[in-house]
């Protein structure tokens, strides 16, 4: 519903789509306790922080080991997406926007993947800092990134925007 069923829409234009997951941000804000904590010296702050990334570690594992032959893409750490990022915004931002632009950058430089879509909701200043780098980054790696704004309502310019980046990919022969 928040997105208008994105996935779907990207899939009836022939796109093939893979979804950042929830957990990368878990596993970021935990990373944040960890450093936070050793930065302000709070030993409670950074054992908490460790115990948190352990049990997601465990969590995670258990789950993917469940689905293991379904799966051909492996994630990549929270501190890879921050290295994709720390040369374009800091990542002691606090903020999703070093997640997104970390993993957009990972699917730029695989050459598994065809491009980006950035999603923000509402407007949020985050997913507009996604947005005013995406072009850049486009251009950087030669592929194409788009930003796309859901806010509840009816409207049909991400519908535009999915069918003309669909468009570019198979005009470039990356038929994903």
């Amino acid at each position: 519903f928040s997105n208008s069923n994105l996935v779907r829409t990207c899939e009836d234009a022939g796109l093939e789509i893979v979804v950042s997951p929830f957990g990368e941000w878990m596993k970021y804000l935990a990373l944040r306790n960890i450093e936070d904590g050793i930065k302000q010296k709070q030993i409670m702050k950074v054992i908490r922080g460790y115990f948190k990334r352990k049990i997601q570690n465990r969590d995670e594992h258990s789950v993917v080991s469940q689905f293991e032959p379904l799966i051909d893409i492996e994630e990549p750490t929270i501190e890879e997406l921050l290295d994709f990022t720390k040369s374009h915004l800091s990542p002691r931002c606090g903020s999703e926007a070093v997640l997104s632009i970390g993993t957009g950058i990972e699917w730029m430089e695989n050459p598994k993947f065809a491009g980006a879509i950035s999603v923000m909701p509402h407007g949020c200043m985050p997913g507009g800092i996604v947005a005013a780098m995406s072009e850049n980054l486009s251009d950087d790696f030669g592929k194409p990134w788009i930003s796309l704004t859901y806010d509840g309502s009816l409207e049909s310019n991400n519908l535009v925007k999915i069918y003309n980046f669909a468009e570019v990919l198979r005009y470039t022969g990356n038929n994903y």
